[in-house]
């Protein structure tokens, strides 16, 4: 039985032992609910009380009074099925420590402290008297024009201070989704309870939005969010008195200029908060100095009435309260336990643990099968295989480099659990991540929910309300028969694979074979005679070796000493075969006794000889005896036919016996011998006295003859080989329009599954209440509706993309609610703003790429409020880079690399990033064609650095920017990258400068600025380098800004990138481009000191300048020695022999009929073989079997994979057969051929 069954039994006992215990006083058993009720709170599992509401046949009473008995068992089955158990102390422990690094509770957050005023972030607005900000907030005013540019030089200031908090607070929009602009009145000034800690902090938050034209600035109540208090001050008195208690609700519900100040008062002094309240009207906000702030005493606060415009980010309390609620309640889930066990034994900036090979997956299980995959955009193999990971395991680390596909491969494992009726929340800091995920959704992101702002309540009721429109499910969608007819198709690729490209019994490849450089065809007469010829002199016995013992026997003969010592035992064997039989220990001594002894035989039949018939007769028993012991003597094995040899002619055998030193040498060689390798010599010889061909071209034919003679029956046994050989393009065909069906199935099936989920909401007995809130005017904040219709919510919509704080704020804390979770752009997230999501899921996904940004305590990473990015290079030497999400995850969970890339139309626009930082491991496609510029332009001004910044380098970029929308093609998207935030900052105001001067350029720019394609944020940016992950366009612009001070001096301050790990942020910005890349520059590569420097960053930087210069001025030797200088050519595609005596014949046959034909043609891994080109541009790219057969990679990515990620970055790919290419290369050079006139 499985979880449901047992819950269901457990529900079961329970109702039937209270309704026995409740039994009435007239004997009535009360009904308690129905069985039908039952199965639902097995099937779904309450895990709150007021769930029990949503349930047919579950009235108000059952909740009252059996709610909790209930919850009590599907709690306990929730956590279960969550893998959940009791917190260990070291766990606990852990978590402790993670929950001190969210909140920033010091001076450097402005929701504690703010004593002067950011230029940035904040603006005093009783600056402005004119200006009636109370009317805005309790009156009936709905707008405020701020000021107008035009109208005096203090409003051109004001205009100038707001429009860079306009920039500021659109920047965090467009990045995280947030609009964190609000009017903070009043302000509370004095010390926390600690005396540690200086206040001085808005109290209320009054959500606003500023719009800007060309002239004026307007301010108005952003209704769409929700007024707060400050929690942050609140949690903060919390922590600084030693106090452990929830955060309250801090959301003005109703507020009036009559009760407002009554009732924050009261807010905070029910949260231990009292203060002396003043209710005068707002005053000018003071600037203080350090050491000029008022003194107070411990816990003293005062009101303080300040009234000040600014950007508060104020998402921090939900978080804390996530952690505050997982540690009371003692539990946790497997995987985040899995995650933050030995957390502190860690060392997130090592290198950890290469991704998985394919064989290492093959090992554990991961190996793709078309019925594991559902996807509704293309995948590739690496992509593939993290769909199969997550189907067999629970965690996954997916490793993506820039532009390998990340937000497919998260799409497919969406669309993968949807269908198999599982919930799925996405993750991510980045807004750009959920867009472009929610856009690769297509028309099935109706059904999702996107929330990157808690605030925009509208957006929420909106996406819900949409969604609970849709029509009727679909009819059923079967995926079953078209999943096997791939996997048929994948079997017929394997068994080409398994039968002519692995080793056979005996003992190679087969198609090996076929390469062997003489191939005899026994339709010839002249080969057919030769082949009976060698038939006839070549031992049986060595057509059962196998193809090790038979190259080894090749090689061993191939020595002309070794030929030449044989030849001459069998020719002294042959000549006297007595030699054979006699003693193997003779020494040089013994020889000249046999010698003596035979000259003294011979002396002795000589004189028998002599005698009569008498003498003779009755002499000769003596010299037999004689001759007899004298064999005994000298011969290990004798019989009467030795000694008869011995008498017959002792002078010939005295004469041989000078040979004999030669014979031993020989004979000691030859008992060496093996008998295998005996018979294979002695057959040399045969066939070299036959032939009369030298004894190397004797080992050669027996050795070609023994392959040949395997290789013939290899054919009669495998004819359908052959057959699938040259059906391969039709197999692919074939498999291609497979997929390409399911793909579409698969959209239909997972639309099918959503609407089929929709009922939970709308069949819900409780869908009226949810529509009255839908549709009212006063929206229910998220996070109560949430919690009050979760049980419907977590059904009917299956998928959810947050932002961490998000899940923080709107989501219930409970074990497992989610069935998978998939963190995005994880490099750039703490441990402790992914833990509450880790909490709330079964399984995890996360991913990102260890070479791209990590979190800084300088960044925006955490929930804290460091000083303003002017000062950021000042103190930057101080700061270190710390642990993000995904470098813990490395740590704990196996990894799986994306490899294929996409993003650069031209190689040269990646190859950098390939080498530098990823050893050449990823796929990239080879040019297909010559562009008219070079992918990467390089234009140097004379620059000077001043104030942080270079004014050269901006009207330079604004120049090109002009241009750049003059010429551009295909609507082409662009983005402009700096190196600091100070000349972001100047070609923010250079560019405004242009735009004054020219309207019509400053509609274009403020039309890109706000771009969208499909739901996807494709405008114009301008962003320093710590800000650029996640962004791609077609075209980047790239502002140095470091240039020669006023002294002719080079500063040799780099910033971030003198950091251990800081490379990164230039390897995020290099790699953003798709189809160009323009710098701007105002010194030479060469100018820049970096021998002496601690971390690689400034050299890494040096060199892909140096780079850049290559491919700018058209030197690709000098580019490709660059890229070889990180690698060493570790990672290039080796050129395997059989493929290269292979791509030889066929470039000899090509280019012999005039074609003009490139070998090895790419910069890194991905080489194609052959490529013909004309005009230009590469028509056809041939690649050879053997290579593509002895990489270790799996039968789809070789076979389909490959093929059509080439295809799809424009080229045509012929593969080349080595069986076809030896059997009959005629043919197989007229089919290259065909397919390059196709192509023509």
């Amino acid at each position: 039985m499985g979880l449901e069954d047992d819950l269901y039994d457990e529900l079961y006992e329970l109702r039937e032992s209270l309704r026995q215990e409740r039994r009435m006083s007239n004997g009535r058993i009360p009904n308690v609910c129905s069985d039908e009720a039952l199965r639902e709170m097995a099937q779904r599992v309450p895990t709150k009380v007021e769930d029990f509401s949503a349930i047919v046949g579950v009235g108000q009473r059952f909740v009252e009074q059996y709610g909790e008995d209930f919850l009590n068992i599907t709690r306990k089955y929730a956590i279960t099925a969550a893998n959940g158990s009791n917190i260990d102390a070291d766990a606990a422990q852990t978590l402790r420590e993670l929950e001190k690094k969210l909140i920033n509770i010091s001076k450097s957050n402005r929701l504690l402290f703010q004593p002067k005023i950011s230029r940035k972030n904040t603006f005093d607005l009783m600056t402005l008297p004119e200006v009636d900000v109370m009317s805005l907030l309790f009156g009936r005013k709905r707008i405020l024009k701020l000021c107008d540019s035009a109208k005096s030089p203090e409003d051109a200031k004001v205009y100038k201070h707001l429009n860079e908090i306009i920039r500021e607070v659109n920047r965090e929009q467009r990045e995280k989704g947030q609009y964190d602009l609000y009017i903070g009145y009043p302000f509370v000034q004095g010390k926390m309870p600690d005396g540690d800690i200086d206040v001085r902090a808005p109290l209320a938050l009054f959500p606003v939005i500023l719009d800007k034209d060309a002239r004026t600035i307007t301010l108005t109540l952003d209704n769409s969010r929700d007024a707060i208090y400050n929690n942050t001050l609140v949690l903060g008195f919390i922590k600084s008195s030693g106090q452990n208690r929830p955060l309250p609700d801090n959301i003005l519900e109703d507020y009036s200029g009559e009760t407002f100040l009554t009732n924050l008062v009261d807010f905070y002094e029910d949260n231990g908060i009292k203060m002396a309240v003043n209710y005068s009207l707002p005053t000018p906000f003071i600037e203080y100095k350090a050491g000029e702030f008022p003194k107070y005493l411990a816990g003293d606060m005062e009101m303080v009435p300040n009234i000040m415009l600014g950007k508060y980010p104020t998402y921090s309390s939900s978080i804390q309260k996530d952690f505050d609620g997982m540690l009371a309640g003692r539990e946790i889930n497997g995987i985040l336990n899995d995650l933050i066990v030995d957390l502190n034994k860690t060392d997130f900036l090592s290198d950890l643990p290469l991704p998985l090979s394919e064989d290492e997956m093959r090992d554990k299980g991961m190996e793709a099968s078309e019925k594991d995959l559902v996807y509704i955009n293309s995948l590739n193999s690496s992509q593939e295989n993290i769909l199969t990971a997550m189907e067999r395991g629970d965690e996954i680390v997916v490793q993506g480099p820039p532009g390998t596909g990340k937000s497919q491969v998260i799409t497919g494992l969406i669309t993968s659990a949807v269908i198999k009726g599982k919930t799925v929340l996405m993750v991510s800091e980045k807004k750009t991540a959920l867009d472009v995920v929610y856009s690769r959704l297509g028309t099935l992101s109706k059904y999702c929910l996107l929330i990157d702002d808690v605030g925009n309540k509208e957006l929420f009721y909106k996406q819900l309300g949409r969604m609970l429109d849709n029509g009727t499910p679909k009819s059923g969608v079967d995926l079953d028969s078209v999943s096997e007819a791939i996997d048929n198709d994948v079997a017929l690729l394997d068994n080409i694979a398994n039968v002519m490209y692995r080793p056979s019994d005996f003992g190679i490849a087969p198609y090996k074979l076929y390469s062997m450089d003489r191939w005899l065809d026994l339709n010839d007469r002249r080969q057919f005679e030769e082949y009976k010829m060698l038939k006839d002199n070549i031992d049986a016995s060595l057509l059962a070796l196998r193809y090790p013992s038979v190259t080894e026997l090749h090689r061993k003969f191939a020595d002309q000493v070794l030929m030449k010592n044989f030849n001459e035992y069998r020719e002294l064997v042959e000549k006297y075969p007595w030699m054979t039989q006699m003693k193997a220990d003779l020494s040089e001594y013994n020889i000249g006794e046999m010698k003596a002894d035979l000259l003294d035989l011979e002396q002795q039949i000589k004189t028998l000889n002599a005698k009569g018939f008498m003498g003779r007769l009755f002499n000769k028993g003596k010299v037999t005896r004689e001759a007899t012991a004298m064999t005994g003597k000298y011969f290990a094995n004798y019989n009467e036919h030795t000694v008869q040899k011995v008498m017959e002619d002792p002078r010939r055998m005295f004469e041989a016996l000078d040979g004999y030193g030669t014979y031993s040498s020989r004979a000691t060689i030859y008992d060496r011998l093996s008998p295998d390798e005996k018979t294979y010599g002695t057959d040399v010889l045969n066939v070299s006295s036959v032939s009369k061909m030298p004894y190397g071209e004797s080992n050669d034919r027996i050795y070609e003859w023994i392959l040949n003679d395997h290789l013939q029956r290899f054919d009669a046994e495998h004819k359908d080989i052959m057959q699938e050989i040259w059906d391969f393009d039709s197999i692919i065909a074939d498999m291609d329009r497979k997929i390409e069906s399911k793909r579409e199935l698969s959209k239909d099936k997972v639309e099918q599954v959503f609407q089929q989920n929709l009922k939970y909401i709308t069949e819900s007995k409780r869908r009226g209440d949810i529509n009255r809130i839908i549709e009212s005017k006063r929206k229910w904040n998220l996070n109560k509706f949430i919690n009050r219709y979760g049980y419907e919510l977590f059904k009917g919509v299956r998928v959810w993309l947050l932002t961490p704080e998000v899940v923080s704020e709107i989501l219930p804390l409970e074990m497992g609610i989610f069935d998978m979770l998939i963190f995005d752009e994880a490099s750039q997230m703490y441990v402790e703003k992914g833990v509450p999501s880790i909490y709330r899921a079964k399984k995890v996904v996360v991913a990102g790429d260890h070479k791209q940004l990590r979190p800084s305590s300088l960044g925006v990473g955490r929930i804290d409020y460091e000083s303003d990015e002017d000062d950021l290079d000042d103190i930057v030497s101080a700061a270190l880079e710390e642990e993000s999400l995904l470098d813990l995850a490395r740590a704990k969970y196996d990894s799986i690399l994306l490899n294929f890339h996409y993003r650069s139309k031209y190689e040269e626009l990646i190859a950098f990033s390939n080498y530098a930082f990823y050893g050449g491991r990823l796929y990239v496609s080879p040019n297909v064609e010559t562009p008219e510029k070079p992918p990467i332009e390089v234009f140097k001004v004379n620059g000077l650095w001043e104030d942080k910044s270079n004014r050269a380098e901006a009207d330079k970029i604004v120049q090109l920017l002009k241009e750049f929308f003059s010429v551009r093609k295909d609507n082409e998207t662009v983005g402009i990258i700096t190196f600091n935030a100070s000349q972001r900052d100047l070609i923010n105001d250079v560019l405004d400068e242009e735009c004054a001067n020219d309207p019509g350029f400053g509609k274009l720019v403020a039309d890109e600025m706000k771009r969208f394609d499909n739901g996807e944020d494709v405008g114009l940016f301008i962003k320093n380098i710590e800000s650029v992950q996640g962004d791609e366009r077609d075209v980047i612009m790239f502002s140095i800004g470091y240039a020669k001070n006023s002294e002719g001096k080079l500063m040799q301050r780099f910033g971030w990138l003198n950091n251990r790990g800081g490379e990164n942020r230039l390897n995020v910005a290099i790699s953003r481009a798709k189809k160009k890349i323009i710098i701007v520059s105002s010194f030479e590569p060469e100018d820049l000191q970096v021998d002496g420097t601690k971390n690689e960053g400034p050299r890494i930087l040096k060199k892909y300048l140096q780079y850049a210069n290559a491919i700018s001025s058209g030197n690709r030797e000098y580019a490709d020695s660059i890229l070889h200088s990180f690698s060493d050519d570790r990672w290039d595609t080796p050129e395997d022999f059989d493929s290269g005596r292979i791509a030889d014949r066929v470039y000899n046959a090509l280019t012999r009929k005039g074609y003009t034909v490139e070998r090895n043609v790419g910069i890194g891994g991905y080489q194609i073989d052959l490529a013909v080109k004309q005009n230009d541009r590469y028509i056809l790219g041939i690649e050879c079997d053997s290579r593509l057969y002895e990489m270790s990679s799996s039968t789809r990515e070789r076979d389909y994979h490959r093929q059509k990620y080439l295809e799809s970055r424009g080229w045509k790919i012929h593969r080349v057969w080595t069986p076809g290419m030896w059997k009959d290369p005629e043919k197989e050079i007229a089919r290259i051929i065909q397919a390059i006139e196709k192509n023509h």
